[in-house]
């Protein structure tokens, strides 16, 4: 329980993300403290993965999804929120330096833009964990030098979960327990299968040619 927070389970979800945003805060004074005042994507350990001259723009956008359902009345209702992985953009500049310098940027980019590893968004006063980069464009324009390149990178949150396997101790093979996990295959139905639904069927026809003869008889009483 964090200092000051009610007692409540889970406070309806703030203990763990009011944790959450204390490390984030933290993860940016402890990079701040040993790199200075830094801008840019870092590696889980705090280094710098990008070979640039400057950050020129960070961009972070947070939401979350609230499934709603109709009820009487016209009326709807609300429940279950979700947050969605939030979505950073970082456009770094590369501009100095030799071709060679250039050219390694964007292999570090190609590089990183294909791997799976996580990466922190950090800025002066936060720090974004565990983000993947999905992309990147870079953009080189003669007003600003043909040299300079403007690379703007795309990642996104990584939730990652583990999968746990569960071990069954028997004493013979045969013992194991079976779990249908599969699609399962039609099958051609066995003669006394076949045998039992003729047998059903008749049943219910000399029952239809029961009631339909007992309609008659009394239709002819009233009628007579």
């Amino acid at each position: 329980m964090l200092p000051g927070m009610p007692d409540i389970p889970n406070f309806k979800g703030l203990e763990v993300s009011g944790l959450d945003a204390l490390i984030g805060f933290g993860g940016a004074f402890a990079i701040n403290m040993v790199f200075s005042n830094q801008w840019g994507v870092f590696s889980q350990f705090g280094v710098p993965i990008l070979l640039a001259d400057t950050v020129y723009s960070v961009k972070y956008s947070n939401s979350s999804d609230v499934s709603s359902a109709p009820v009487e009345r016209g009326s709807f209702t609300d429940y279950n929120k979700v947050q969605n992985p939030y979505k950073a953009s970082v456009t770094m500049v590369s501009g100095g330096g030799s071709a060679t310098r250039r050219g390694a940027f964007i292999a570090q980019l190609e590089a990183l833009s294909r791997s799976t590893l996580l990466y922190n968004v950090v800025t002066p006063e936060y720090v974004h964990r565990n983000a993947n980069i999905l992309g990147y464009d870079y953009v080189r324009e003669p007003q600003n030098g043909a040299r300079m390149i403007a690379a703007t990178i795309e990642l996104q949150e990584i939730r990652e979960s583990s999968i746990q396997y569960e071990s069954v101790e028997v004493e013979n093979p045969s013992d194991t327990p079976v779990s249908d996990v599969g699609e399962v295959q039609p099958q051609d139905a066995s003669e006394s299968m076949l045998s039992r639904a003729i047998g059903s069927l008749d049943g219910v026809m000399q029952t239809v040619r029961e009631l339909m003869d007992t309609t008659r008889q009394a239709a002819q009483g009233i009628f007579q």
